[in-house]
């Protein structure tokens, strides 16, 4: 008998399992390093929820996953849990690591650009009796060789707590912005909001972590 044949029991089938695998990857490459709503659930790092509802291109993905493990064990006569752990493990790092590589080499556009959330953060204050006064701080990074121009503005958290925060930051959005080539810049937002507009009474604000979302030749991504 064959070495493979001792290994394989159908060769075919496992063709088949790295087919749909490599399917597997690309759907769930996330070069778009897209953020998601909190409270989330991840599997293999897909979220099961978008900011539109289910994530169903996530969903997709990970049953091609669980049916490219299965085939997998089907096609061996050996080395079945060895196979299972190194396949998750793949699944768990490969897609995360060929969008670093992909964003910081071949990305333009939005797809270019990196946002560091935990350094993000929006004060607000009140300026006389009626107006509000936002000021919000980023820090975006352009990885390609080109220069970008980028429309952004901040996402609702659906946290009520924050919806009038978001009302106010946004009141000049979308805001303006180039990173030319290679460029990491700390963005500094201001925006003015009369009082009277917000549903609460509000003096002073904070908010970090924030999630925005930006826009360019027309495609978005939400960070």
């Amino acid at each position: 008998m064959k070495g493979s044949e001792i290994i394989f029991k159908n060769k075919k089938q496992f063709h088949i399992t790295l087919v749909i695998f490599t399917i597997y990857v690309v759907l769930s490459f996330p070069f778009f390093h897209e953020n998601f709503p909190e409270s989330n659930v991840f599997i293999f790092n897909i979220a099961i929820n978008s900011w539109d509802g289910l994530n169903y291109l996530g969903i997709i993905a990970l049953i091609l996953l669980f049916t490219s493990l299965t085939l997998a064990v089907k096609s061996l006569n050996q080395f079945k849990k060895r196979t299972v752990l190194i396949g998750i493990l793949l699944a768990t790092f490969i897609p995360q690591y060929l969008a670093d590589a992909y964003q910081k080499t071949l990305a333009t556009g939005v797809y270019a650009i990196s946002y560091k959330q935990e350094f993000s953060e929006c004060d607000i204050r009140k300026n006389g009796d009626t107006t509000l006064v936002a000021e919000c701080n980023l820090m975006l990074t352009n990885h390609s060789n080109s220069d970008v121009e980028l429309l952004l503005s901040f996402i609702d958290k659906y946290n009520d707590e924050e919806h009038d925060m978001i009302k106010i930051v946004n009141n000049g959005a979308p805001y303006n912005l180039k990173l030319h080539k290679n460029e990491s810049k700390h963005v500094e937002i201001y925006s003015t909001i009369d009082a009277s507009r917000l549903e609460e009474a509000m003096d002073t604000g904070n908010m970090t972590m924030l999630n925005i979302k930006i826009e360019s030749d027309g495609k978005e991504r939400k960070l």
